[in-house]
């Protein structure tokens, strides 16, 4: 009976070590009604050109050891700005007849997990997802884009002066492969939204830029696989409290 008791009791410690583990995945689609949000400011222009808000949807996916440690497993965020100006916005800085056509599509992931910090840093204490936590990344590395931008415009200048080669479709560039992604914090519903804007391309001599803001609506977790040891010590237990309920039954 001792025997019993122990593997069985191995059996549950080991199920619930893992029990507070879990992946979970968010969108920032706008079908979620959290879309992240994109920001193109152009200086050079008055007022500066800015695209509409929620046009930045992504999908990702942390692993939350529930013991202060966030892992970002899964990185991955669609960037569609569209902006199409003409003579009624732009006479008044650029002459008659000038406009603007960019169309700026592009996909950045990474390229592997990262960690988040789990130190006392600002206050916070160690990371999580929970409600009211908030997750540090600090510098994350490993950035990657693809994708494509077009860009025309009257006269040429508001194409060249902004990071575009006017009238050629070019393959986006990062400024680094390494940014800070700031803080995420989450709410009672599970959602994250990131406390500052990530600038990942500058032009014009600095003056313009991109900037992004993550947001995340939560939408399911599942728990990640026990470890061996866990499995094979529940499973033997099981084995062996079925093994004496057939003898007691004899």
């Amino acid at each position: 009976m001792r025997v019993v008791r122990m593997l069985l009791f191995l059996g549950l410690i080991c199920a619930a070590s893992a029990a507070p583990a879990a992946v979970k995945y968010y969108d920032s689609s706008k079908k979620n009604g959290a879309a992240g949000d994109s920001r193109l400011t152009a200086t050079n222009l008055c007022p500066p050109v800015q695209t509409t808000p929620a046009d930045l949807q992504g999908f990702y996916q942390l692993l939350d050891d529930g013991l202060g440690t966030v892992t970002l497993q899964q990185f991955n965020d669609v960037s569609i700005n569209l902006i199409d100006l003409g003579p009624d916005q732009l006479t008044l800085t650029f002459g008659p007849g000038s406009f603007v056509f960019i169309d700026n599509n592009h996909t950045q992931t990474i390229s592997a997990p990262h960690v988040s910090t789990t130190s006392n840093i600002g206050g916070h204490g160690a990371s999580g997802t929970g409600p009211s936590e908030t997750t540090e990344w600090g510098l994350v590395s490993g950035f990657q884009i693809t994708g494509a931008r077009f860009c025309i415009s009257s006269p040429v200048s508001i194409c060249d002066q902004n990071g575009f080669a006017h009238g050629q479709t070019i393959v986006p560039t990062l400024n680094s492969d390494t940014y800070n992604l700031g803080t995420w914090s989450f709410d009672a519903d599970g959602d994250f939204e990131s406390d500052q804007y990530i600038i990942f391309r500058t032009s014009n001599g600095g003056l313009s830029n991109n900037q992004s803001l993550f947001r995340g609506a939560f939408v399911g977790a599942s728990l990640p696989a026990l470890p061996l040891i866990g499995f094979g010590a529940l499973a033997l237990s099981l084995a062996v409290i079925g093994g004496r309920s057939l003898v007691g039954k004899k």
